[in-house]
């Protein structure tokens, strides 16, 4: 913990010392299970999403929410970080008729139809527009490409479609159902970066009603908000780094019924371009290119200027390990109201803290700190979390895990996915939890779930697991197959749409919150930190499965996984173990001492999994990749790129590298005294964190003495040739 605050914890510390404690285990898990009320969910709601709060707009409703979390007992700072940001300034996409006098065919709209207004006197919503998109105004003939991957634009190029000098209008990849049944989903970023290296001039894209299943007005269902289809002037807003404009279906329609008849129809590719869903409105799904007087103009020229984000940070002190913390958290900022996301995750973040807020008025006290986290910026990708971060450095050697929710209640399909080493918590506060809305009579979240942990990262656990390597999970529920369409990153994403069609009794928003609780205490409150090392150790063997490329030798990867497979089966057995001790002999010094040896292992492991040559924008972790969780991946990132690429000696590097990091692992948990020397920092880090647990607890009485008498204690040199043979 920092040095400003020992005092604090110290008194803290010794008010731990008494021997009644004022809540049980089970009273505190009783507790978290009762205090969420769906009505305190709207009523967070229905404040976050009354005005726009986009990156750099957060200050008011930052302060709103340290002022409420304070208000629950839990001490709160608001920070400050300058960033860079961007607004809409003169953007524009036409359809233009070059053989006409006046050239305009189509101005397509910049806002939705009847999109809802702030509230009075509240900052207004801003039109669509991609944050970061190239600068520019351009005027060119176009294709439709599809879903914008390489495999589209390849298709293009081997029909004889000119695509490079065009502009490409393009299916949003997001919630595509057809792309996760042909294993492809993407995350929309590889849209952009697909688009910069196969030379377009600009990229348009459009939410396809294909996304949506049966529930669409070609099926004859009204659009929102007379009924649950998707509006067809709702536009998808988001980042890009090339000239890139987002526009509704609405507007797509003439302008690829412009197309009709010019180049190769949709039909005469691949599964992969099928099943577009604007047949209904005389589209045909021509890829181009248009004919020479066709033309789309895409103008992007933003209003870039300084500014700040704020983070709402809340601390709740731990009473044994205050230098251990566990962390949780959202991102506050939203592209339009934002109900489903990400004010859904805000909505649930404030009933997390008021429920620990109650739990504290009663007496409770976590073991390791709790530190609660409201950020700002990240859907403009900016790096105030991670400036946060880097201002936070004693975190690096402190921080176990972070648990990030965006969409807490946008639909009833339940993910989790992240590290391996949250699982067990996870599982934890997924089997106490009843599932929503099932048939089956005392179904828990977890036997819906089934426990396993899914590859990749969301939210602002993709910067803190995919940059700073803390072990994060995100977790919460987004649209399953049948659910009514989301109205992603629009101006539609309301509290009248969550009311009549999201989560209408914020069913899915209370099981988030309480299983958001009960793993956040399951991790802070147990005096060794529940992890089973082994789920990383059957995802290596699981994963290695993917890894295929004509000449590259795996045989030293298969071997160190099974290696760390050995080491992790026995150290968690040591865990067990150790953790059956403390519990017949809870204030025996020595075993605080192991158990504190043990939490830092935790905290090294994913660590050592850290990229020494991270390419920019891409995941800084070896093994897990920083994708959301619609985007379907696997492991080894990096290792991964390389062989897609077909490079070889590239791929031979990163598998020694992988190697070498997982020896590293074995080495760290390996339970003999000879190992502990490869990681020396971390033995004293491990060391003097278990010093100061044991004098702050018991008065002088340390680890190897054989006295609570403080003045018959060793002297230092002693005390750590103790510490170093209990440790052994």
């Amino acid at each position: 913990m920092t040095s400003s605050k020992p005092l604090k914890y110290l008194a803290t510390l010794l008010c731990s010392l008494s021997p009644i404690l004022a809540l049980s285990h089970d009273a505190v898990q009783d507790l978290l299970l009762s205090v969420p009320r769906a009505e305190k969910i709207r009523e967070w709601s229905h404040y976050y999403t009354n005005a726009s709060h986009l990156p750099g707009q957060g200050l008011e409703q930052g302060q709103w929410t340290k002022d409420l979390w304070e208000g629950f007992g839990i001490e709160t700072n608001l920070t400050t970080h300058e960033v860079n940001l961007t607004y809409p300034g003169d953007h524009r996409v036409a359809l233009l008729d070059l053989s006409r006098k006046d050239h305009l065919v189509l101005e397509a709209r910049q806002i939705e139809d009847t999109a809802p207004g702030a509230g009075q006197g509240l900052k207004p919503f801003i039109p669509s527009f991609f944050a970061w998109a190239g600068v520019g105004n351009v005027t060119a003939q176009y294709i439709f490409a599809n879903f914008g991957l390489r495999e589209d634009y390849d298709d293009l190029i081997k029909a004889h479609v000119t695509v490079r000098g065009r502009i490409a209008v393009v299916k949003t990849v997001f919630g595509s159902s057809l792309l996760r049944q042909l294993h492809m989903g993407v995350h929309r970023q590889e849209q952009m970066k697909a688009a910069e290296e196969y030379g377009l001039a600009g990229l348009i894209v459009y939410t396809d009603p294909q996304l949506d299943g049966d529930i669409t007005e070609a099926n004859g269902y009204a659009a929102f908000p007379e009924g649950p289809a998707r509006p067809s002037s709702m536009i998808e807003r988001s980042t890009s780094i090339v000239p890139a404009m987002p526009i509704s279906f609405a507007d797509a329609i003439p302008i690829l019924r412009a197309l009709n008849g010019y180049g190769p129809s949709a039909t005469e590719f691949g599964e992969r371009w099928q099943g577009g869903g604007l047949g209904y409105k005389n589209v045909q799904y021509n890829v181009g290119p248009s004919p020479s007087n066709i033309v789309l103009n895409i103008c992007n020229k933003p209003n870039f200027s300084d500014g700040h984000v704020h983070h709402v940070i809340g601390t709740i002190p731990g009473s044994t390990f205050p230098d251990e913390v566990i962390m949780l958290g959202t991102h506050r900022d939203s592209w339009g109201p934002g109900a489903g996301d990400g004010s859904s995750g805000s909505s649930a973040l404030n009933e997390v803290a008021r429920s620990f807020g109650t739990a504290l008025t009663q007496g409770w006290q976590p073991s390791r700190t709790i530190m609660i986290a409201s950020f700002e910026g990240l859907e403009f990708s900016l790096p105030g979390t991670k400036d946060w971060w880097e201002q936070n450095q004693w975190l690096n050697d402190s921080a176990f895990a972070y648990l990030d929710v965006v969409s807490a209640g946008a639909g009833s399909k339940f993910h989790v996915q992240g590290s391996p080493l949250l699982g067990r918590a996870m599982r934890y506060g997924a089997g106490l939890v009843l599932a929503p809305n099932t048939k089956a009579k005392n179904q828990t979240m977890l036997d819906v779930w089934g426990g396993e942990v899914s590859l990749g990262t969301g939210g602002d656990g993709s910067i803190l697991l995919g940059t700073a390597l803390l072990s994060s999970v995100d977790f919460g529920f987004s649209a399953g197959e049948g659910d009514t369409p989301f109205p992603y990153h629009s101006l539609y994403d309301t509290d009248e749409w969550m009311d009549r069609y999201g989560d209408p009794n914020r069913d899915y928003h209370l099981t988030t919150t309480k299983i958001w609780s009960l793993a956040v205490f399951a991790l802070a409150s147990d005096v060794l930190i529940p992890v089973t090392v082994n789920e990383y150790a059957v995802l290596l063997q699981g994963s290695l499965k993917s890894v295929n490329l004509p000449g590259l030798d795996l045989s030293s990867m298969e071997r160190a996984i099974r290696d760390l497979n050995q080491a992790t089966l026995a150290f968690d057995a040591y865990a067990d173990y150790l953790g059956s001790q403390i519990s017949a002999h809870p204030d025996e010094p020595e075993l605080l001492c192991k158990a504190g040896e043990v939490n830092h292992k935790y905290i090294e492991i994913e660590r050592l999994f850290a990229d020494p040559h991270p390419q920019p924008g891409s995941s800084h972790h070896l093994i897990i990749p920083r994708v959301p969780y619609y985007f379907q991946s696997s492991a080894f990132p990096a290792l991964q790129q390389s062989i897609a690429a077909g490079n070889l000696s590239a791929a031979e590097t990163y598998r020694d590298i992988i190697v070498g990091r997982i020896q590293e692992v074995v080495a760290l948990l390996t339970l003999d005294c000879p190992s502990m020397t490869v990681v020396p920092t971390r033995k004293t880090v491990a060391l003097g964190s278990c010093m100061s647990h044991i004098e702050l607890l018991l008065g002088g009485h340390r680890c190897g003495s054989q006295t609570k008498d403080s003045t018959k204690s060793n002297s230092a040199r002693e005390m750590i040739d103790g510490l170093q043979m209990l440790l052994s």
